[in-house]
């Protein structure tokens, strides 16, 4: 008996590994068929999107394949802990019965799912309950026609577990949630046309986007180092002159603590000098960036060089403008600084075809002369994503 709940107590900690670590899921079965004697598992997820079927304790093999694309939606405790799930939910959800409780053993041994599926897959007795992720979720064991039945004492041992794998479901599709919304929050901060990073009071950086990497690789004035020789030790936001330091900690040190932050300039040491810009993390990053623990005062700091004049890309103008594709290249090209002389040596156009695309341009835009045009194209690169670069 001591056995038994020793092995009970090792699938129960299996269980919340695998909800925390998402690959430990076969360890979990292979627990669960030694303790219940079962020839296999399943735990059935559906996609909510797709439709999609999945037994998280198996891995793919041409039988759960056969299963997932028909026999699922044949299978008749499944239909039976739907039909539970939406009749009462808080009754059967984290229970457990054997295959005879939920389906009658005669009109099992008569189903299609039986009879061309589940008797050549050694499932010809079953214990199992339902669980609840938003939608019902059915866990079974399985024993082949060589075996007995399950008995009550198995039904008690998937009691005490099926409250530990709800628990554990839960927290895999919160987890799931949050390294989605964190992969969307650095696939967003990756898209800007400024540089970003996120500090704590320390200057160590939580969070830094790609712009932020380039500024950090090529400015000089301001860069990223690691605070120990272990490969693993935190990158700190680091300003080469002394005063440049002073200021941006202040900074920091006022935004993290519920100022206002502010802004300073930092000059390059061979490149233009930084636009640098300090405030608070608002409140809904900084959750999300802690996950569960709780969250500690950080600082967005947002970079740009002063020269810096990006411009939108042709696309962006073709489409917003209806420019012809090489209106829009001499477009960019005038608002990088370029003459009218100097776009048609470098394009390789008379100085008549340049100025007559300059006018067309003009009147697209209904911009009055180059300087209004050259506005809207600073507006317009503010906008676009990835559009600058160091």
């Amino acid at each position: 008996m001591a056995d038994v709940e020793q092995a009970l107590a090792d699938c129960v900690g299996a269980v919340y590994e695998a909800a925390a670590g998402g690959d430990g899921w076969f360890d979990v079965r292979e627990r669960m068929r030694q303790l219940l004697d079962a020839r296999s598992a399943a735990l059935y997820l559906t996609d909510g999107a797709t439709g999609r079927v999945r037994n998280l304790l198996m891995p793919p093999d041409p039988s759960e394949a056969l299963y997932a694309a028909h026999y699922h939606a044949l299978n008749p405790y499944s239909a039976q802990a739907r039909r539970d799930f939406a009749s009462a939910r808080r009754i059967h959800v984290g229970g457990a019965k054997v295959g005879a409780e939920i389906v009658p053993e005669g009109s099992f041994l008569e189903s299609e799912y039986y009879v061309d599926f589940a008797r050549h897959h050694e499932r010809r007795h079953m214990i199992g309950g339902v669980l609840d992720v938003g939608r019902p979720v059915p866990i079974g064991l399985f024993r082949g026609t060589d075996s007995g039945p399950f008995d009550s004492t198995d039904v008690r041992i998937l009691k005490t577990l099926a409250p530990h794998v709800q628990r554990a479901l839960e927290l895999r599709a919160r987890l799931s949630r949050d390294r989605q919304a964190a992969s969307l929050t650095r696939a967003a901060a990756d898209a800007l046309p400024v540089g970003l990073a996120i500090v704590d009071a320390h200057l160590q950086i939580k969070l830094a986007n790609d712009r932020a990497a380039k500024i950090f690789a090529a400015h000089g004035g301001l860069s990223c180092v690691r605070s120990g020789p272990q490969s693993g030790a935190a990158l700190r936001l680091v300003a080469q002159s002394h005063a440049d330091a002073v200021s941006l900690s202040g900074l920091v040190l006022s935004a993290v603590s519920g100022g206002a932050g502010g802004s300073l300039r930092i000059a390059g040491l061979e490149s233009a000098p930084l636009a640098v810009l300090v405030s608070p993390t608002p409140p809904g990053l900084a959750r999300e960036m802690a996950g569960d623990d709780p969250p500690e005062g950080t600082a967005i700091i947002v970079m740009r060089p002063l020269r810096d004049h990006p411009s939108p890309s042709p696309g962006l103008l073709c489409d917003l403008f209806g420019l012809t594709k090489a209106e829009a290249e001499v477009a960019v090209a005038v608002s990088d600084g370029g003459t009218a002389e100097d776009v048609a040596r470098q394009r390789g156009v008379s100085l008549e075809t340049v100025r007559t695309q300059i006018r067309a341009i003009l009147g697209k835009s209904e911009s009055d002369n180059l300087r209004d045009f050259a506005r809207s194209m600073g507006s317009l690169a503010a906008l676009s994503p990835g559009g600058a670069q160091y």
